[in-house]
């Protein structure tokens, strides 16, 4: 059986006006950019119980302050059995973004990025799980 839900939501006006840009401009219908927002909240909600995830872990820094780039580069090492792979961009002479891919349990995944989002010099970090199991 096939389980379907219809809601309705009360939205800001600035929220409501955000949202129905990026709909016009893109041509995705709100039914599709609810569902991906709802999937995306619940799969943040849901990635600490999860057993096997896999996410990206975003973070913007300034590679000048308190060797914030040797700070997170020890945190990767201390999180192996997790760290698929991690790509390094400078986007100007300070600051730099980092992609580290992860794996593992939800947990472990959470744990990590909280140490990350801890270091003096990161300017903005994000999770975004991609896949989550159990």
């Amino acid at each position: 059986m096939r389980l379907a839900l219809k809601i309705g939501v009360y939205l800001p006006e600035e929220l409501a006006r955000r949202l129905d840009r990026v709909r016009s401009e893109s041509g995705v219908s709100l039914s599709k950019i609810v569902q991906l927002a709802l999937s995306s909240y619940l799969s943040t909600e849901e990635l600490a119980r999860s057993e096997s995830v896999i996410a990206v872990i975003g973070v913007v820094y300034d590679h000048t302050i308190d060797d914030a780039d040797i700070r997170l580069t020890d945190t990767q090492h201390s999180y192996l059995n997790n760290v698929i792979s991690a790509t390094h961009i400078h986007l100007d002479e300070r600051n730099c973004l980092l992609a580290i891919f992860v794996k593992g349990r939800g947990s472990d995944v959470e744990k990590m990025f909280n140490e990350i989002i801890a270091i003096r010099g990161v300017k903005t970090a994000r999770l975004m799980p991609l896949s989550i199991q159990g």
